[in-house]
């Protein structure tokens, strides 16, 4: 049997892991690109992005971002198969809530990652401060911080706040990398806030995560599928170095390990369990003066993720398997070994923005171990990428002279 997958989300890196994950089963991939429209024409921006190049794509569909309703006008009457169910794998937040809004709609013609069957739990549990209460309970260190409602674009700042400070959206569904900023004074915070209410009308009514500013020694990720009931988290994923400007807070090397703390993710397993999730997750987790900080769970594929894969432990696959029936037990859980990992189109976009020297690129790209769109078995998204980037470089140019 074939099986058939849509993969949804913003970034082709995350979409392409997936995709080359799922080729292991053999599935039949359609891809939801999400895009923006036009300010003048009205017309959704779509050119055909890296990752449909991949010979494992059946078809690409464009969406408009954060447009439920268009989202689901989709998964039902484009992707849906009358003769079988269709997996669905969310790579972001909005696409990760928004099938979850309408999972009782959904769940009918797709196999969807969810919370005890239910629908709104992924919503639920997505909550930043809901999280960091289930983690204090199992003992998981976090840090102190409060919540500022902006509502109309207006808000208070508590006295109890210190500085500096680190805010971002409660809910990151709402949010982008633009909601994140490290302020130093209350001046600060309040421009962020400020900034935050006038940058996007969606945002005139958001609650932003005010927490207590931790210098961060060493920052962790890891993955793991869950059937509701087992938990199986095979590895460990160490930052080396992290992206600056539109991909701040990106991994863009890393390496990836077998776990060394066995404690501290049978927490993280426990967690996952108590909430009932079913699906592939990502927990983010820092070090900082010696004490291992929880930071965040997200319900749904981790950027880095292609990483356990290439290290043998397939997680899309093993969601395919789980939820058609195969015994997990029975499935490789824990990775041998270690390597590095490289993302391209941050090393290329980092060079771009001034972050980085072309040369060093080219040096962390031949230094790791595993590239998340070089493949010499899938060679149509490398190709795009260069193209893209030649046209990007000779625009550049051009724009200097």
């Amino acid at each position: 049997m074939t099986y058939k997958a849509v993969v949804i989300g913003q970034g082709f890196t995350g979409r392409l892991s997936i995709v080359r994950s799922l080729a292991e089963l053999g599935c039949e991939v359609t891809l939801i690109v999400l895009t923006f429209r036009n300010k003048i024409t009205g017309e959704l921006v779509f050119h055909k992005p890296v990752d449909a190049y991949s010979k494992y794509v059946r078809r690409a569909i464009c969406c408009e971002n954060y447009n439920a309703a268009m989202l689901v006008d989709i998964l039902l009457h484009q992707c849906a198969d009358p003769a079988q169910k269709t997996f669905i794998f969310p790579d972001n937040d909005f696409s990760a809530i928004a099938v979850d809004d309408h999972y009782d709609v959904l769940k009918e013609h797709f196999y969807c990652p969810n919370v005890k069957g239910q629908q709104g739990g992924v919503r639920y549990w997505m909550d930043k401060v809901r999280q960091k209460a289930l983690a204090e309970e199992l003992g998981l260190p976090v840090t102190r911080h409060t919540v500022i409602p902006v509502r109309g674009g207006a808000f208070t700042i508590p006295d109890t706040v210190t500085y500096p400070c680190f805010a971002k959206a409660q809910m990151s569904v709402v949010g982008s990398k633009l909601s994140l900023r490290k302020c130093n004074t209350r001046e600060e915070l309040e421009a962020h806030l400020k900034f935050l209410a006038a940058w996007k009308d969606a945002w005139r009514n958001i609650d932003v995560l005010v927490e207590e500013y931790k210098h961060i020694d060493t920052e962790y990720a890891t993955l793991g599928f869950s059937d509701g009931k087992q938990v199986v988290i095979p590895g460990m994923i160490e930052m080396i170095r992290m992206a600056h400007g539109t991909h701040y807070g990106v991994a863009l090397q890393g390496k990836v390990y077998p776990v060394a703390d066995r404690a501290l993710i049978d927490r993280f397993a426990e967690m996952v369990r108590r909430i009932g999730f079913a699906g592939i997750f990502d927990v983010d987790f820092y070090e900082s003066d010696g004490v291992v900080y929880f930071c965040e769970l997200n319900l749904r594929f981790g950027g880095s993720g292609y990483a356990f894969t290439r290290m043998g432990v397939n997680l899309p696959a093993m969601m395919v398997r789980s939820f058609t029936g195969e015994d997990i037990d029975k499935l490789e859980q824990n990775i041998h070994g270690s390597a590095t990992f490289f993302n391209e189109r941050m090393g290329m976009d980092e060079w771009m923005q001034g972050f980085m020297s072309r040369q060093e690129v080219r040096r962390l790209r031949k230094e790791s171990d595993i590239k998340f769109v070089a493949d010499r078995r899938d060679p149509g998204p490398q190709r795009a990428l260069d193209f893209d980037y030649a046209k990007r470089i000779i625009k550049k140019a051009l724009g200097r002279l």
